[in-house]
């Protein structure tokens, strides 16, 4: 018997089955299992309880590949990267999640997901120091808002970075840090985590077994073949995510 839950079993169900399928998905491709969290969590949840949780469950996801690929981590670049989550996450307070109607962030996460999943990424190329203080002030200011940044920070530091190992330690580090700092700030805000301590851990321990199977999967599936599929879910949740 289950203790008394925010959500419905067969939701939790499904967020537990979401979380499994993205890890995967992640563990596979590289991306993109973030958004799909997001957008099953905008249909399925309170919509001002999105960004926490999601950013709870990736703390998870990314804190644990961080460990693993600590050697892996390039420090100058995290460094600067941490001093414009800081900054980002800072200027982002007085306009955060909170001061925005349900059906505002509905709409925003919405246009977000259908945002990153039709158009194309920007390349950066221009190694310079001060593009990470930038970048990171502005996609910790964005994701107090939609949380997924993930897709944004690979595209950026895979032009960065030496090597996919260096890739996936600087990333899970980064990406981590910026969820880290955004439950502080939910946190401060007043957000209540105590009913939702069982979802998340289920979610967060479902995360780490599918990221065992995407770790078999890899190179197995063609990326192209994962990529429509992918595409197609998203663009269908945003549009139940406008509908709801």
């Amino acid at each position: 018997m289950l203790p008394e839950l925010p959500i419905s079993q067969d939701t939790l169900l499904l967020l537990i089955t979401t979380s499994f399928i993205a890890s995967a998905w992640t563990a596979a491709i590289g991306v993109g299992g973030g958004t799909l969290v997001l957008a099953v969590l905008v249909i399925v949840v309170p919509v001002t309880a999105v960004v926490p949780l999601h950013s709870m469950v990736q703390l998870g996801s990314n804190s644990g590949r961080a460990v693993m690929t600590y050697h892996h981590i390039s420090k100058p670049i995290f460094n600067r990267l941490l001093l414009g989550t800081t900054v980002g996450t800072v200027m982002a307070l007085p306009l955060s999640a909170f001061w925005l109607t349900e059906h505002q962030l509905t709409l925003l996460l919405a246009l977000f997901t259908l945002t990153v999943t039709w158009l194309p990424l920007p390349v950066i190329q221009q190694r310079k120091p001060r593009n990470e203080i930038i970048f990171g002030a502005g996609l910790s200011f964005l994701g107090v808002f939609v949380s997924a940044t993930g897709p944004l920070v690979a595209a950026y530091l895979r032009h960065q970075t030496n090597g996919r190992h260096e890739l996936a330690g600087t990333m899970a580090a980064s990406v981590g840090t910026m969820n880290l700092f955004r439950i502080v700030l939910f946190t401060g805000l007043g957000f209540t985590w105590t009913e939702w301590v069982l979802p998340l851990a289920l979610m967060i321990g479902a995360g780490f077994i599918g990221t065992r199977l995407g770790l078999l999967l890899l190179g197995r599936i063609p990326e192209a073949t994962f990529q429509l599929i992918l595409k197609g879910v998203l663009t269908l949740l945003a549009i139940m995510m406008i509908a709801r």
